[in-house]
């Protein structure tokens, strides 16, 4: 089970999007990468993304992370993000999302522990002590099966394991939104299975967290309670449907 802290956690009460549209301007060209864009999302799953490349799913990622700005509406926890300014969005970025990006994005200088323990101190949402910063990253390398291999760096780990510690930081901090990037696509099977299963077992452990996962594997997608398709930035389909657990995934 995740320590007991509740001052620590936020309960998501959901995710809304209303009319949401990105267009990127290259010259005289407009990209519409995001079209009219009208969803709403529950906590307590995993909602896959899922559509060739182009089709907008990194785009609607990082709107949602706040990473990216759009017109229309966002709404998390009866707050607007899209009219937060950049200072906010940082705030915003740091206590409520987690971020499982497909290159890992791991700080070189620091061991897996110290990687995931420095995610910790970032958040200003609760200050906790030095020695609950070391007891939150360790219990999270447990988790992906790295506390072995804490005090290793960056460069002496597998792509499957750097994917585990960025895992174990995404997750630490117990975020409301778990944001997942093609987390598998620089993995073999193998590795591949490994991750999603972790982010599986948060889903089942803390059931407040919404998780996002971008792909373009249609495999993959079956390890979702929700599948939303996109198609040149607009809903093609969303399909509800039962999960299957990441370790029985072949592709």
């Amino acid at each position: 089970m995740f320590l007991e802290d509740q001052g620590f956690k936020i309960i998501i009460q959901g995710v809304v999007l209303e009319n949401v549209n990105r267009v990127y301007r290259m010259g005289d060209h407009e990209i519409h990468a995001l079209r009219n864009l009208s969803l709403s999302l529950e906590p307590g799953q995993v909602v896959v993304i899922l559509g060739p490349s182009g089709s907008g799913k990194t785009t609607l990622l990082n709107v949602l992370g706040g990473i990216d700005k759009c017109d229309g509406k966002i709404i998390v926890n009866d707050k607007d993000i899209t009219r937060l300014n950049k200072k906010q969005l940082t705030k915003f970025r740091r206590e409520t999302c987690g971020f499982i990006f497909q290159f890992f994005n791991l700080l070189p200088v620091y061991n897996a522990l110290e990687n995931v323990a420095y995610a910790l101190e970032l958040n200003s949402k609760r200050k906790i002590t030095p020695t609950e910063v070391n007891n939150r990253a360790s219990e999270f390398l447990r988790k992906v099966g790295l506390f072995e291999k804490r005090f290793l760096f960056p460069s002496q780990l597998s792509g499957g394991e750097q994917q585990r510690v960025a895992a174990a930081r995404a997750m630490a901090k117990i975020p409301q939104l778990l944001l997942c990037d093609e987390p598998t696509g620089e993995l073999s099977v193998k590795e591949g299975k490994q991750v999603l299963s972790v982010i599986q077992n948060m889903v089942k452990e803390q059931p407040d967290v919404l998780t996002i996962l971008v792909t373009h594997n249609q495999k993959i997608a079956s390890i979702g309670d929700v599948v939303i398709r996109l198609r040149s930035g607009e809903i093609d389909s969303i399909q509800k449907q039962t999960p299957i657990p990441a370790d029985q995934l072949e592709w």
